[in-house]
């Protein structure tokens, strides 16, 4: 992946972020109310939990690391690297399920699952990108 590749996802990323502070979460009465509110919310999720998957894949790559066969094992590497905290793997990983879900199981999305992924795990998506560009300055050679 380029420089430009990377920079270009880490934009939408943060974009995605600020977006979804945007999206009525007061109640989840008031967030399904409106079909554009699940459609969007599960867009920019799917959008943004790609986007640290590949911010991921791409640090394995720079640090040289077993390639992984799963998005799941892209941060069981990095969490064996010290690249992500104990445990952040395992914490990290409902968000990838949930991104897999979306993709391949579209037809049976529960809109309490996204209502819930978008006010109780938001703050992940953050914590994960800040991991990430912070295991990215701590890689010899690599330019997030």
């Amino acid at each position: 992946m380029t420089f430009e590749e990377l920079q270009s996802k880490l934009d939408v990323l943060k974009a995605n972020l600020d977006k979804l502070e945007r999206i009525p979460q007061a109640s989840y009465e008031e967030f399904a109310c409106d079909f554009r509110n699940v459609d969007s919310t599960l867009h920019i999720l799917q959008t943004s939990i790609q986007a640290l998957v590949d911010l991921g894949s791409w640090l394995v790559a720079e640090r040289a690391l077993a390639t992984p066969r799963t998005s799941h094992e892209i941060f069981e590497r990095l969490e064996e690297a010290g690249a992500l905290p104990a445990g952040g793997a395992k914490r990290f990983a409902p968000l990838v399920g949930f991104r897999n879900r979306v993709v391949h199981l579209y037809d049976r999305i529960d809109t309490r699952r996204v209502y819930e992924v978008l006010t109780l795990h938001r703050r992940d998506l953050a914590e994960l990108l800040d991991a990430l560009l912070a295991a990215a300055e701590a890689t010899p050679g690599a330019e997030p």
